[in-house]
């Protein structure tokens, strides 16, 4: 069982919490703050740690090629590598703790082009800013005193970026158990870009919605009996009764609605249409799985999707960046 190194950056950068929501936080300190609250655990993600590796195959429909003229929309058969992930830089973290959760995918298109997602499964993100991210680790890491968070640096943070309360308040009565990862439904969170064979731009958000239509999530007391790695027992059990998929829903964005903050949901009726059906095939739980050596950053995309402007999804990249220099290095070390 790897055990995480334990930073002795702690104390430096408790010291230094800050809560000016205009400060800018740079990729380095995310990752840094990361690796403080978390421990390092080497030639492991600093975030979204315990994970699992699959593929599968993804496919679009007529109407997705009229948004966008990226060849992932063309209605090829697209090959997929993927990871579901549980958030945080815990790699021992139980399944039955109550959590944020992920799906990455990286399709290998038809031209060898790579396009990537990173996705979470939640309505919508808790920070407008890369710095209320940074500052959400900060105040979140544990006291080496007492081995937990300071409640007043916690009030102090919401106090500081009250944008975190919408979350709350959308997620309140939510176990955030999931009955599976195959029963989740994942979000882009934030805003991308799609440009059609003319040039037409159309911003929007995506959702991947399981075809199960079961609960995603447990009752606390329902969970309190399963193993601490539940959730890939479900998927193995899962794929060997039958299917696992999730259809690609793309909401087209209404004037007013923001295209910039992600922890801004987007309400009232929008145009929404199926743009495709992600398959899943395998499941990979060896040490050399695909998913393993992919920096899934939401980023790297094709010819006919373009990033907006949120400033969390452009600090993604080089955070993700930083993340995967660190461990690919740790992990040539190991060998």
């Amino acid at each position: 069982m790897k055990k995480p190194v334990l930073c002795l950056a702690v104390a430096a950068l408790s010291a230094g919490f800050t809560l000016n929501a205009n400060a800018q936080a740079t990729p380095g300190q995310i990752v840094s703050a990361l690796e403080n609250k978390f421990g390092v655990y080497p030639g492991e993600r600093r975030n979204h740690t315990k994970g699992i590796c699959f593929t599968g195959e993804f496919q679009a429909t007529p109407e997705a090629a009229v948004l966008s003229r990226s060849p992932l929309f063309q209605g090829a058969v697209i090959p997929v590598t993927g990871r579901f992930s549980q958030a945080g830089g815990n790699l021992h973290i139980a399944d039955h703790t109550p959590n944020g959760h992920g799906m990455a995918l990286r399709f290998t298109l038809p031209d060898g082009q790579l396009h990537q997602m990173a996705m979470l499964d939640l309505p919508f993100f808790d920070v407008a800013t890369p710095e209320g991210f940074l500052q959400k680790q900060l105040a979140t890491t544990p006291d080496p005193a007492t081995g937990k968070p300071d409640p007043a640096k916690i009030q102090a943070f919401k106090q500081a970026f009250p944008e975190t309360q919408r979350l709350a308040q959308a997620l309140a009565g939510q176990s955030r158990i999931p009955a599976g990862y195959h029963r989740l439904t994942y979000n882009s969170i934030n805003t991308f870009i799609l440009e059609n064979a003319d040039g037409q731009a159309t911003p929007v958000r995506w959702s991947f919605i399981p075809g199960q239509d079961k609960p995603a999530y447990l009752d606390p007391e329902q969970a309190k009996s399963l193993d601490a790695n539940y959730l890939l027992q479900a998927l193995q059990t899962q794929l060997k009764a039958g299917d696992i998929h999730w259809n690609m829903h793309i909401t087209l964005a209404n004037e007013g609605d923001q295209l910039t903050d992600p922890s801004q949901p987007w309400s009232g009726a929008h145009k929404v249409i199926k743009a495709g059906t992600l398959q899943l095939q395998t499941v990979d739980t060896s040490a050399d799985a695909a998913c393993r050596s992919v920096n899934f950053d939401p980023l790297r995309l094709s010819d006919g999707v373009k990033a907006s402007d949120d400033p969390v999804l452009q600090a993604r990249s080089p955070a993700y960046a930083i993340s995967f220099g660190k461990r690919s290095q740790e992990a040539s070390q190991q060998q």
